[in-house]
């Protein structure tokens, strides 16, 4: 999307609630075309000179500009794209959003699951599971990946009440899903979500939300691609901060005993 590029341009410079409008623009992306400006602030819950600041730092001159690049966004094929900016564009955003996200919460999520699953939506997703188990391994974390929707159904039984599943898709929505989201819900399952920045069905239902920056661009023969590249780096991210979670609460552990010893 040309909104895309706009948003990876200057992302460093949105809060927490420019980027909750700009989720709100793309799970209403159709309607945007026509929808006016109060009708944005209502979905997104924010005020109207809230989106005005929100357009003016993506470099636009207001809301009828930024209404102006949405309708442009079917003609994102035709767009020059500078493939290996893109890359650093998505490196670099994704590891801006992971210094905002609350590590200890997911910490704690990991460390006191008895199991944790690994759920990949597609052949790239299930290749990142296979990662993800790998990771949690050095851990010492019990782990499976779930290797099709067959068997993820039928292994819902298995998973008690402090397992953790890990669910990887790259948009958050798929028919398919809908189904997996509702079997989670009934069962009170703790999920944690890896999905490209923006509004999704997985996301919102999810227990803890990790968002990726994953811009779609064009190869030279016309078909759309996506990078995994910066989910290996969000895997790789928590892994160490795990790591070092453990270790300041084993100092502290010692401390304590040491001042109890005295």
């Amino acid at each position: 999307m040309i909104l895309d590029k706009l948003v990876n341009k200057h992302f460093e410079s949105l809060s927490e609630n420019d980027l909750h409008i700009i989720k709100t623009i793309y799970d209403h992306i159709d309607e945007m075309k026509t929808m006016k400006i109060q009708d944005l602030a209502v979905y997104a819950h924010t005020s109207i000179s809230s989106i005005h600041r929100l357009t003016k730092k993506i470099g636009l001159d207001g809301y009828s500009d930024l209404k102006s690049y949405i309708k442009l966004n079917n003609f994102t094929e035709g767009t020059s794209q500078d493939l290996m900016e893109l890359l650093d564009q998505d490196i670099h955003q994704t590891r801006k959003y992971m210094e905002q996200l609350d590590f200890c919460q997911l910490n704690r999520l990991i460390d006191r699951a008895p199991y944790i699953y690994i759920y990949g939506t597609g052949a790239a997703q299930l290749d990142l599971a296979n990662d993800v188990q790998r990771q949690l391994w050095t851990l010492h974390k019990k782990s499976q990946v779930i290797r099709s929707e067959r068997d993820f159904t039928n292994g819902l039984g298995e998973m008690g009440e402090n397992d953790l599943l890990f669910i990887i898709s790259l948009s958050g929505e798929s028919e398919n899903l809908d189904e997996i989201i509702h079997a989670i819900k009934t069962r009170k399952i703790k999920c944690v979500s890896l999905t490209t920045l923006r509004n999704n069905l997985l996301a919102q239902n999810a227990m803890f939300n990790i968002y990726v920056n994953s811009t779609p661009f064009w190869l030279y023969n016309k078909v759309e691609n996506s990078s995994f590249l910066p989910f290996y780096i969000v895997v790789d991210i928590i892994v160490r901060k795990f790591s070092e979670w453990k270790m300041e609460q084993w100092k502290n552990k010692n401390k304590i005993r040491k001042a109890q010893d005295k």
